[in-house]
């Protein structure tokens, strides 16, 4: 679990690390592995909270051009702001409209491993690529997978072989 202690803390910027396996997470994509780190500052002014934070984790990913496992650090930026005030804590309803989240009076810390979860989760890259194949294209890495498609489609066998014999005019 990811918590940050702010039993007895006074007003002003304070600096934090934290970090936990990445097992220890509920719900976590299994492309993670490793430790979950998370470290930045923490504002409090009153009984608002500030925080600005760094998380990161090693993922192991499946490169969409060769087939291999390699690994990449994902990295998020995390801000969130906190109220202390038991009053509304106790108000709120289940849905929790604005940016604010709602703490106790009497909270020892404050716990964030479902935001850095939710975070790194979102960072994990849509197209992934190995950094030894960064610059190479799927053709050129694959070139008789290529040649058969291709063969396919330019074939007399082809459902569409009549209409390339079409001439269409364009406006």
């Amino acid at each position: 679990m990811l918590k940050i202690s702010i039993l007895g803390m006074e007003d002003g910027d304070h600096a934090f690390h934290s970090s936990c396996d990445s097992s220890e997470i509920r719900d976590m994509f299994p492309e993670f592995n490793g430790v979950v780190e998370i470290e930045g500052m923490i504002k409090k002014q009153g009984k608002r909270l500030t925080l600005n934070a760094q998380a990161s984790c090693m993922s192991t990913l499946i490169c969409d051009l060769s087939g291999e496992d390699f690994e990449q650090k994902i990295e998020a930026a995390i801000m969130k702001h906190f109220r202390i005030d038991s009053q509304l804590f106790d108000l709120q309803t289940i849905e929790e409209d604005g940016d604010e989240i709602l703490l106790r009076d009497d909270d020892d810390f404050i716990d964030i491993t479902e935001e850095v979860r939710q975070e790194l989760v979102i960072h994990l890259p849509m197209k992934r690529v190995s950094p030894a194949y960064a610059g190479v294209s799927f053709e050129t890495l694959h070139p008789e997978l290529l040649t058969k498609e291709e063969e396919k489609n330019d074939g007399d066998n082809s459902p569409f072989a009549a209409l390339k014999h079409l001439n269409i005019q364009k406006n």
